[in-house]
């Protein structure tokens, strides 16, 4: 069924994806691998990989048919701490799709509708943080164009919104113009899902999608039974730098987990037909020339015999990346505690999905972007 409608998906995206269904929303119950079993190829090659990039520790969850089949962990420094499955990163933007996937699950419940303004869910308006990590300095938004950004619009980057906006909140482009990625559209729409639900984000992420996926290395605050399996990140050289304990949670960036958990997690999600039509009906345009949208959470890659989620993450001393195929259902997470760390993203995706993969050759993911952010806040994407 997946390949029949894959081949009218290359055809038209939207479309196609609309007509995908018949497999339980419910994912099954995912395994715990063993680290490297079966992967001994993949493993080496993160070994050496590791090493030559001075990464000091990388973790990589392997997805097969929708299932998590393996964690492969390797070290890349001398004396760095032991990596394993359970092992814990700030997996920064990665943050992004599994706070999309919590969101759209309160859509399909009826609780919030992805096209309606956000600020209908904050009846008291939008208190904006020029630091998302401290509540002040603040501002009320009374800029009259917050009332067209959609809860659709704060998912796939076109509210118009900066990336961060160092003071008072600005536009970039008015809401619906154009793609222009958007950690503000999330925080945005984080207080309204916190408005919806009564509770802070990271409690209800806990029992929301944390607890029923079985994500227990999982969450959107720092949490102290975290700290024996804590990978502290480092600097591109492999030296050990200083890194931000996130007790405010975020939910562009602030998410902590394992290889495993989000394996978990990418699992859960290739399994829910419903959801994956949602993510990918209408994308936003974001460079034709490679094959590039951005749907609900979520990078899109199309390719001439696929179509692929991706998201990539950013943070002082942490890289990360994850991909799955909408075709095959194979996929990995890789999770790194080195700024060397997206080196690795490449030969990995070739290794599990192989493709003419043209997203990495795109801008997006270059280094040294957005350098307010990473200044100001010590969280980059």
């Amino acid at each position: 069924m997946v390949s029949r409608v894959f081949r009218v998906a290359v055809a038209g995206l939207a479309s196609a994806l609309l007509v995908l269904g018949g497999c339980s929303s419910t994912p099954p119950a995912v395994p715990r691998p063993a680290a490297g079993e079966g992967r001994p190829s993949l493993l080496q090659m993160q070994q050496s990989l590791a090493q030559r990039h001075r990464v000091c520790g990388v973790s990589v969850a392997i997805i097969k048919d929708r299932k998590l089949v393996a964690v492969d962990s390797a070290m890349g420094c001398p004396m760095a701490s032991k990596v394993d499955a359970g092992s814990v990163f700030q997996a920064a933007s990665l943050s992004k799709p599994v706070f999309a996937y919590a969101v759209l699950k309160l859509v399909e419940q009826g609780k919030m509708d992805l096209d309606a303004p956000v600020v209908q869910y904050l009846p008291q308006g939008y208190r904006h943080r020029f630091n998302a990590l401290k509540p002040e300095p603040s501002d009320l938004v009374t800029e009259p164009r917050l009332q067209s950004v959609t809860v659709r619009m704060a998912l796939n980057h076109t509210s118009g919104l900066p990336n961060w906006a160092s003071g008072p909140l600005r536009f970039d482009s008015d809401p619906g113009a154009r793609w222009n990625y958007s950690g503000e559209g999330f925080v945005l729409l984080q207080r309204a899902v916190e408005a919806v639900t009564g509770e802070p984000l990271d409690r209800f992420m806990a029992t929301q999608v944390f607890a029923p996926l079985g994500m227990t290395h999982s969450s959107y605050v720092w949490e102290d039974r975290f700290a024996p399996d804590l990978l502290s990140g480092t600097k591109a050289n492999g030296v050990a730098r200083r890194t931000l304990k996130l007790s405010d949670p975020v939910a562009a960036f602030s998410l902590y987990t394992s290889a495993e958990d989000y394996g978990k997690f990418l699992a859960a999600l290739l399994n829910d037909d419903p959801l994956l039509r949602r993510i990918t009906a209408s994308p936003a345009k974001v460079d034709p020339s490679l094959g590039l949208d951005w749907g609900l959470g979520w990078g899109i890659e199309t390719t001439p015999g696929d179509l692929y989620l991706w998201q990539w993450g950013n943070n002082p001393g942490y890289r990360a990346f994850a991909m799955v195929s909408a075709r095959t259902g194979h996929g990995f997470v890789m999770l790194t505690n080195g700024e060397q760390g997206l080196k690795l993203a490449e030969p990995i995706a070739q290794s599990v999905v192989p493709d003419e993969h043209k997203l990495f050759r795109s801008r997006i993911l270059g280094e040294g972007m957005f350098p307010w952010l990473c200044g100001a806040l010590g969280v980059c994407l």
